[in-house]
């Protein structure tokens, strides 16, 4: 399983000095990014700063707003900037208000054209997914799984209730991506470094194993304090436990 950083991680740093924080994170020892938003610069551009950089695009958050406006965009841009991977990062409660099995259904037609084009949607959680019941399950039995994929949010699903390890082995297949953020909800904010909060990563890191999960994100949402930090110390001990 490789590492990746989910750069939502560094949006203020990134909306200062976007190249100079990207030189950053790769000095840390870090390879592959998600992009969360563009900053100003086409896809061309990101390409360009990207391969500059010897950094690689392991998905990029797209919401569905954007596949529903112009799917050809996205896939255009998914294509020059080399995305294996389009991810529905969140949605609002009126998209799935009549279940998650109709919104899952209503995925599938971006899912399949992506898939034409070589590029798999996956959809990242959150914990209201689990709000009245487990809703995830309800999506991803209702979406054709060559359509839907996961990003399991491993905090977020303990947050919600459920256990990550058990969510991540019964999408077996079908879960990729896997942001593997910690949190501990004693402190403010809840999130922490990995390794530094209450998630059991033995637990995850194997199921991760077993699903065949190929990209470990690294994730947090605020936080505790210099946010370059947090990603430092959070590759540090994911490396640790053998990601690379």
């Amino acid at each position: 399983m490789r590492i990746t950083l989910q750069l939502y991680t560094l949006r203020d740093r990134l909306a200062q000095d976007l190249r100079g924080t990207l030189e950053q994170v790769k000095a840390i020892g870090i390879d592959y990014v998600e992009l969360a938003g563009d900053y100003g610069k086409s896809a061309q551009e990101w390409r360009t700063l990207l391969d500059e950089l010897g950094l690689k695009a392991s998905g990029s958050h797209i919401g569905v707003d954007a596949l529903e406006k112009d799917l050809d965009k996205v896939i255009a841009d998914a294509k020059t900037l080399g995305l294996p991977y389009v991810i529905v990062p969140w949605v609002g409660k009126e998209r799935y208000s009549e279940g998650w099995d109709k919104f899952g259904k209503a995925l599938e037609p971006f899912g399949q054209r992506l898939r034409q084009e070589g590029i798999t949607l996956c959809y990242h959680n959150h914990a209201f997914e689990f709000e009245g019941g487990n809703g995830l399950t309800a999506l991803y039995a209702a979406a054709d799984p060559s359509a839907l994929q996961a990003e399991i949010d491993a905090a977020w699903v303990k947050i919600g209730g459920e256990d990550p390890a058990e969510t991540i082995r019964s999408l077996k297949g079908r879960v990729p991506l896997v942001h593997l953020k910690d949190f501990d909800t004693s402190k403010q904010p809840q999130w922490t470094p990995a390794g530094q909060g209450t998630l059991d990563y033995d637990a995850v890191l194997a199921a991760c194993q077993e699903a065949g999960v190929q990209f470990g994100g690294i994730e947090l949402d605020e936080s505790p304090g210099d946010a370059l930090e947090a990603v430092r110390e959070s590759f540090a001990f994911l490396s640790s436990r053998g990601l690379s």
